[in-house]
């Protein structure tokens, strides 16, 4: 009865939260997009999927609800079609808050956010999101196989040529053929009770992956090698490098010195960026 109770709680508090969430206001207006007016009237803008696009920040500034300072203050930058940029600073300096404003998770409290001349709302939030593929820092995969957890879809849709060179450049690859299940083993025993763990390292290399059968024109990866050891980090940004050659792309770091391939480094300080220049010019 006791151990009943408990998960009586346990759910209780679950569906609070997923209530509370469920009641958050829609800013971006999840919808149809093929019948989607916006606010100004006319219908949503349209955006190719498979080109790279320009970004643009203007006079954007952020702060979090319950705040009254801000995280990012009157950001101005260009990010062309087809570039790779970083941004690089200390913990705080508003990093990942750019991330999660370049993939439409927040609006800006300030200023405007352009892809292709377009905002967000004109071209409608679930099309531009089509075009990211993302690799965040902590992330948790769900509790499916490692399969659907790479691919985003049932297992009959899969394309296993294209799940198996994913994984191989990611470097798990090996790791899965020595699963009884393979591909298709469940990840935590939440569905399935010989379902696997994958420790820290192998969930980013998971995750990568994950990032790479999307096949997005704009990648955008959040310290992607922050759980691997420095010669399996040295191979993903070898890996990255080459993913990102006809993406636009941005990636975030603590180092400097992991961002040398990159056209562009951004160096973020309190909210705003206070350098820009190649790796040489920002050594100097």
């Amino acid at each position: 009865v006791s151990e009943n109770m408990a998960y009586l709680k346990e759910s209780s508090h679950n569906f609070n939260m997923y209530n509370e969430f469920m009641a958050q206001k829609d800013f971006f207006e999840h919808k149809n997009e093929e019948s989607a007016v916006v606010s100004t009237g006319s219908t949503t803008g349209s955006i190719d999927n498979d080109e790279a696009p320009e970004i643009e920040f203007r006079n954007v500034g952020f702060t979090y609800e319950g705040s009254d300072k801000p995280v990012l203050k009157n950001l101005n930058f260009k990010i062309k079609a087809g570039e790779k940029i970083a941004l690089v600073g200390n913990n705080g300096a508003g990093k990942t808050t750019i991330v999660k404003l370049l993939c439409g998770l927040y609006p800006p409290t300030e200023g405007q956010i352009l892809v292709d001349g377009k905002s967000i709302d004109e071209i409608g939030i679930d099309k531009y999101q089509d075009k990211i593929s993302v690799l965040f820092q902590d992330t948790t995969p769900i509790s499916f196989s490692i399969a659907e957890n790479v691919c985003g879809c049932d297992l009959n849709q899969i394309d296993k040529a294209r799940l198996d060179k994913c994984l191989k450049s990611a470097g798990i690859y090996e790791k899965i053929q020595t699963l009884p299940k393979k591909e298709k083993s469940y990840i935590t025993q939440t569905l399935e009770e010989d379902g696997i763990l994958l420790s820290g390292g192998e969930t980013q290399k998971l995750l990568l992956a994950k990032a790479m059968y999307k096949d997005g024109s704009f990648l955008i990866l959040d310290e992607p090698t922050s759980a691997l050891d420095p010669i399996a980090e040295s191979k993903i940004y070898e890996e990255y490098n080459s993913m990102a050659s006809d993406k636009t792309s941005v990636f975030i770091s603590h180092r400097l010195a992991s961002t040398k391939f990159c056209d562009k480094i951004m160096f973020l300080d309190d909210g705003q960026i206070v350098e820009t220049g190649s790796h040489d010019e920002l050594i100097k």
